[in-house]
């Protein structure tokens, strides 16, 4: 890390797996999870235990989720399908999605009061986790990798206080520019969830 990014509180990671994700979940106290699907978490040990493990703490609040319904029939979904997995089967893609979902399920029964999921028809335009006071985002590009392996932003920031502004309206005034463009970010969190329907 250069200095720069050690002023600012970001960094860039190559691949989601440089950051620890299990270990931030599990002391967390507030997650948001935007993204098209989870079956990477659905077949990570590691993550799911960090979940319980974070959802079993009573500080713990909560975890909001938005996944994409993969029978949008939206225009923009076959390229965006090459997109999430290039060159992968329709079905086997489905399947993915499938996974994808029963974990989310399995989450939500076991922690029916600190889960709340949302399935959204829109376009997502980046993967986002908002794990404590750090937001991660990654991109969704063309390309044979996929998101989790390609490059990611970590920026450490006061994620209830931009959430807080994110849900009432209230602009970035004031905050320094890393944190600007780690509320960006969280607004694209809450604009998902707003278009979504919950499910859990």
């Amino acid at each position: 890390m250069n200095r720069e990014q050690e002023n600012t509180g970001v960094r860039v990671l190559a691949g989601l797996a440089g950051v620890g994700l299990p270990g931030l979940v599990a002391g967390a106290d507030r997650l948001f999870f935007h993204a098209a699907l989870y079956s990477n978490f659905a077949r990570d040990r590691a993550m799911i235990d960090a979940l319980d493990v974070a959802m079993a703490r009573p500080e713990f609040e909560r975890c909001d989720i938005v996944s994409l319904d993969p029978r949008t029939g939206a225009d923009w979904w076959d390229e965006f399908r090459g997109v999430l997995r290039q060159d992968m089967p329709a079905a086997t893609l489905q399947r993915e999605f499938a996974a994808s979902a029963a974990f989310l399920d399995t989450l939500a029964s076991r922690h029916p009061q600190k889960v709340r999921l949302y399935l959204t028809a829109a376009l997502p335009l980046a993967p986002i986790l908002l794990v404590g006071d750090t937001v991660l985002a990654g991109h969704y590009l063309h390309g044979p990798v996929p998101a989790p392996l390609g490059l990611w932003l970590a920026v450490t920031a006061d994620v209830a206080d931009l959430l807080d502004r994110a849900e009432t309206g209230a602009g970035p005034d004031g905050l320094p520019p890393a944190a600007v463009g780690a509320y960006r970010l969280v607004c694209e969190c809450v604009a998902a969830r707003t278009a979504a329907r919950r499910l859990a």
